[in-house]
């Protein structure tokens, strides 16, 4: 798992051969992020520049996902099991200063791997930012509790603003993004808040929602407090789930600032 350049995806599948390396650059936070559901790592692609020689950028490639894959080697089909893969591929780029950027779905195996380093006594991240997911021990959404159908799941994406240029530049490729989301929001559904055990992160926490989110209400952003023994913010952006991609000089101006408040 070679980290080749600054905004090469890390693999953590399973018969890859890529890794991070052990060492970040002087000077830089590495920055990990974990992509959204029915995404990629490939949605961090600019992440570099945008975020400048500050921070190094990792794009977290998770394992493959679905309910049934049990028998693609290398495969999860719960989110624990997700969680524990990630952190064991990454444990050992986790030795110096670093900080996750998690979106929507990301927001939770990042939580999850943070949640690890504490219980293992390994380092924790010293920047932790949630983007576009309520507070870990809240329910789901309303409009993800259930099993969608296809077009149920096309409706969600389109709706969310995930799939819309997709749909007209490449729509050969929609039937593979709904399959994605689908396996991704059903691995989602399994997971469970533990009654005991997590402590809230030693770090700063913070929190970006988009102020159209039909999924994450503010109320239910700040309810990320609970998770945080640091410093805690919570930044409303204008746009909906995918604010990232609808004002994003807004948005990497926010995570720059944030990232630089980090002690690394």
């Amino acid at each position: 798992m070679s980290h080749a350049a600054a905004n090469t995806p890390v693999s953590t599948a399973a018969g890859t051969a890529q890794s991070v390396s052990a060492k970040a650059e002087a000077g830089r936070l590495r920055l990990f992020c974990f992509h959204h559901a029915g995404g990629s790592a490939w949605s961090f692609a600019g992440w570099a520049h945008r975020l400048g020689r500050s921070v190094e950028v990792v794009p977290v490639s998770m394992p493959p996902r679905s309910v049934s894959a049990s028998g693609v080697p290398g495969g999860v089909s719960t989110m624990d099991a997700l969680v524990n893969e990630v952190t064991r591929q990454l444990a050992p780029a986790l030795d110096e200063p670093y900080a996750f950027y998690g979106h929507s779905m990301g927001s939770l195996v990042a939580y999850g791997v943070a949640q690890r380093q504490l219980a293992a006594g390994r380092r924790p991240p010293a920047c932790f930012v949630a983007g576009a997911h309520r507070a870990p021990h809240l329910p789901p959404a309303p409009d993800l509790a259930v099993e969608l159908s296809d077009g149920a799941t096309l409706e969600l994406l389109l709706g969310l603003g995930g799939a819309g240029r997709l749909v007209t530049e490449n729509p050969g490729r929609v039937r593979a993004v709904v399959d994605r989301l689908r396996d991704d929001l059903q691995v989602c559904a399994t997971y469970r808040y533990p009654a005991a055990g997590h402590r809230p992160l030693p770090c700063p926490v913070h929190i970006l929602t988009g102020d159209r989110d039909p999924l994450v209400p503010a109320a239910d952003a700040a309810a990320w407090r609970t998770h945080s023994s640091g410093h805690f913010s919570v930044r409303a952006l204008p746009g909906g789930h995918f604010f990232n991609r609808e004002h994003k000089d807004l948005f990497f101006a926010e995570l720059r600032r944030v990232l630089g408040s980090a002690e690394h």
